[in-house]
């Protein structure tokens, strides 16, 4: 095998730089599996987590507090604003696996329930601040 790589080093660099571009796309084409899989270790060690990314929302503060303090899931906010596709599609994968196993392990949706629980608090704060 020696022999061939030095006698065609052309064509041996050529397969080595598509084989890490091979290995690129690949990476970034499982992005979703591999979140599914991270999310699958951390439930399985009782971590309940959701990864957020993207321009919050007003009452985003509230609802992260929500779910803390009542069913001990944490919030990791992963990207702002910039998001790649495959670290949406990581973040995806691993929220849909984290966010079913907190809903069956709480008996109902834990995050639509927090969310409209942080909706109303934040409504009310902003109520009672107008002049």
């Amino acid at each position: 095998m020696r022999g061939f790589a030095r006698n065609h080093k052309i064509l041996s660099a050529v397969l080595v730089l598509v084989c890490l571009v091979a290995c690129l796309i690949g990476w970034e084409l499982s992005a979703r599996i591999r979140g599914q899989l991270a999310a699958h270790v951390d439930v399985e060690r009782g971590h309940y987590k959701i990864l957020t990314l993207g321009l919050a929302v007003s009452w985003r503060p509230e609802y992260t507090h929500l779910l803390r303090e009542r069913y001990g899931v944490e919030e990791r906010v992963v990207a702002g604003c910039f998001v790649s596709e495959s670290l949406l599609a990581f973040a995806e994968g691993y929220n849909t696996v984290s966010m079913k196993a907190a809903n069956r392990k709480f008996g109902h949706d834990v995050f639509e329930e927090s969310a409209a629980d942080a909706r109303r608090i934040w409504k009310a704060r902003q109520s009672t601040k107008q002049p």
